[in-house]
Parts: structure tokens; C-alpha cells; sequence
């Protein structure tokens, strides 16, 4: 991992176009400038290989992410909980650019917070 110059973050309700948003600023820098971080790629990840589950169906919008989201939701807050810093140690992993490009799901409206870490 390689210290970024810039991390924006993005923030909205689920279908906001927060996804849409990253990937055009990916292209518009390009991919060697601009990595897209998600944070809950990881998780899911981790999710499937414990319970032995298809990874790649859990990351769409189907049915079959559906009927495991609660248990998820519950299983990732225990692994928060005893490791707060585990899944971004995982999504920030091998990102080697300057820009860093982030989404999550807010409870409110659409927002967007910038951080410029100190290097």
C-alpha cells in the first residue's frame, strides 16, 4: 500500500448512484492515477469463505445477496467490533495510487466528505 494524496468519500442512500460516481472519476483520472475502494467487497469476501458461499453473487443485487444481508450485517459488526480497522486493512491492501476513491451507505441524504491525510 502506498500512502494516497487525496481520499474522497462518498456517501448516500442505497442506489443513490454513489457506485456511478466512483467509476466515472476512475475513468476520468484514470486507472493509474484513481483506484475505486469498496469497503464491502472485503467483507463479503471474508463472508463467503467462512460460509462457504459464491462470492461474486454476493457482491450484485440479487436475491441471493437478499437472503443473507441480515446475517451478514450481524456477522460483520462482531468482526468489527473485535477488529474495528480489519476491513479497510483489507480493501486499501493494494492500492498503489494517489487517488482513493470510496462509497458507503448513509442514513441520510447524499454527501460527500473529503480527506487529505497527512503525509
Amino acid at each position: 500500500m502506498t500512502e494516497p494524496r487525496l481520499v474522497l468519500l462518498f456517501s448516500g442512500k442505497r442506489k443513490s448512484g454513489k457506485d456511478h460516481i466512483a467509476e466515472l472519476l476512475r475513468e476520468r483520472l484514470g486507472s493509474e492515477t484513481c483506484c475505486v475502494l469498496r469497503l464491502s467487497a472485503p467483507l463479503k469476501e471474508q463472508y463467503a469463505q467462512e460460509r462457504r458461499l459464491d462470492f461474486h453473487k454476493l457482491l450484485d443485487s440479487s436475491g441471493y445477496k437478499e437472503q443473507y444481508r441480515a446475517d451478514m450485517i450481524q456477522w460483520g459488526e462482531r468482526r468489527r467490533q473485535a477488529d474495528p480497522g480489519l476491513f479497510c486493512r483489507l480493501a486499501i491492501g493494494d492500492a498503489r495510487q494517489p487517488v482513493w476513491v470510496s462509497r458507503r451507505q448513509g442514513r441520510g441524504g447524499v454527501g460527500a466528505a473529503l480527506a487529505i491525510p497527512s503525509c
